[in-house]
């Protein structure tokens, strides 16, 4: 079953995950040292459009991909950018051979087959096209307090396990045996500051929470009912300051 294809889940992603993809979308530009708009980009595993709004920034037509057809339904909703969604498995893109100066995979790539994307990627890419591969994740710390991080370790992950994913890194042979040139990776943190609240509706729409309560049968209220009491006494008011972390990866088609 897919994890992502549960109404409330699309909601959350469109109304309570950080956006943080415009710092993202700097940096590519800086990196590869863009100074105007590409042509056309492809967002893979877009969930809810945050993530193809901003590369808007970056390219004159955008289109977002994804496989759940709950986050299509509220990328569609919430589209001011005339950006075309479209509802498709990353393994199987239904586009045209080199219709693509750039894709960017944000947040999704562990859960995708590699061994089929990437063979997709090469041949909807133009011959100097870009594949970029980011992530943004909640980390283990915030700014205020050392108990959030006992927290993290000693309740969160005990309580919502990882659910199982490829997170192994691209190298430099993996690219090359599917066409392409690893150019460079950069990793990255930034603050997102949340109340209790707000990291309450953000946390309950990652994979972990999933798991428990979406595809196992758990309750909601009551997770958000152990979440408020043992986070209660952590987060500061009004707001704490959580460390955020990434990588983006940057592949070029190796023509």
């Amino acid at each position: 079953m897919n994890f992502f294809e549960f109404a409330r889940i699309a909601k959350g992603y469109a109304m309570d995950r950080p956006y943080y993809h415009p710092l993202v979308i700097d940096m590519i530009r800086n990196k590869i040292g863009l100074r105007e708009k590409i042509d056309k980009a492809l967002d893979v595993g877009c969930g809810a459009g945050l993530s193809t709004v901003a590369l808007c920034e970056i390219s004159n037509d955008v289109t977002g991909l994804d496989g759940s057809e709950e986050m299509i339904k509220v990328a569609n909703n919430n589209n001011n950018n005339n950006i075309e969604y479209i509802l498709s498995n990353a393994e199987e893109l239904p586009f045209e051979n080199d219709s693509f100066d750039m894709i960017t995979v944000s947040g999704s790539i562990n859960w995708i087959d590699r061994s089929k994307f990437l063979p997709e990627a090469l041949r909807v890419l133009k011959k100097d096209g870009w594949l970029i591969v980011y992530d943004n994740t909640i980390t283990d710390t915030m700014i205020e307090s050392e108990k959030y991080n006992e927290w993290y370790y000693g309740q969160y992950l005990d309580k919502y396990p990882k659910p199982p994913r490829d997170e192994t890194p691209f190298t430099k042979d993996e690219s090359k045996r599917y066409g392409f040139k690893l150019f460079d990776s950069v990793d990255y943190t930034n603050i997102v500051p949340m109340s209790c609240e707000e990291y309450i509706n953000f946390i309950v729409t990652q994979s972990n929470v999933i798991a428990s309560v979406d595809m196992e049968g758990g309750s909601l209220s009551s997770s958000k009912e152990w979440f408020f009491k043992t986070l209660d006494p952590i987060i500061p008011k009004p707001k704490g300051s959580f460390q955020f972390g990434g990588y983006i990866w940057f592949l070029k088609v190796n023509g």
